[in-house]
């Protein structure tokens, strides 16, 4: 059961990362405090952004972002600059993918949990079923627009036990339930979305001043 498709969900998100970097990234100064092979210690410092600064930290197989945006470890490969480097022909950038080398954790690290797509959910369920049950709609309006809390797990959850108990002829005599149990209620962090997009830039910086100046 999908709200809509999770991978256009992911792009409108990240497109939306990659907007807001646009505006933190004015006047973002890099400092190199160690650059020996791949060890390597990079801060950077964004006056104009919400969040301040980062640091990258690199030594065999591991990369750590961390900072304002949250803490985020990868491990991959020996140098992992140059897993998180974009091809100069291909734009590269697979939060997906990277989501699944964080140590610890991997992908589900990345994720939390979406209001939003909870809400989506409640809807797609009432107009799934409006057919055969023409209150439903009317019903779980009440309970789940008016009186709950969608921002948390928590709130939903208390929200579908709500419904059943006002309402538990729909489960009695129509079979019918909230499939909360079903539904994927968490999405890509916005923080790490961020990360995704950081951490590609974070590299060229360095590329950039280590090539020398003809």
């Amino acid at each position: 059961m999908s709200v809509n498709d999770p991978y256009d969900e992911l792009m409108r998100h990240l497109g939306e990362a990659k907007e807001r970097f646009t505006a933190d990234v004015r006047d973002a100064e890099m400092t190199v405090l160690k650059d020996e092979g791949i060890y390597r210690h990079l801060t950077f410092s964004f006056p104009k952004a919400s969040w301040s600064w980062c640091e990258v930290v690199t030594w065999p197989h591991m990369l750590v972002l961390r900072g304002d945006l949250g803490c985020w470890s990868f491990s991959r490969v020996e140098d992992m600059f140059d897993f998180f480097r974009e091809p100069e022909d291909v734009t590269r950038m697979d939060p997906s993918y990277w989501a699944e080398k964080l140590v610890p954790g991997g992908r589900d690290s990345a994720k939390e949990y979406s209001g939003e797509r909870a809400a989506a959910y409640v809807v797609q369920t009432m107009e799934e079923n409006a057919a055969e049950h023409p209150d439903l709609s009317k019903d779980a309006q009440d309970v789940f627009f008016t009186d709950a809390d969608l921002s948390t797990e928590t709130g939903l959850r208390e929200a579908v036990a709500r419904f059943d108990e006002r309402f538990p002829a729909y489960a009695i005599a129509k079979g019918f339930r909230f499939p909360v149990e079903q539904w994927d209620l968490h999405r890509y962090s916005p923080w790490f979305l961020l990360a995704c997009v950081v951490l590609p830039w974070t590299i060229e910086q360095y590329d950039t001043a280590r090539v020398p100046v003809a």
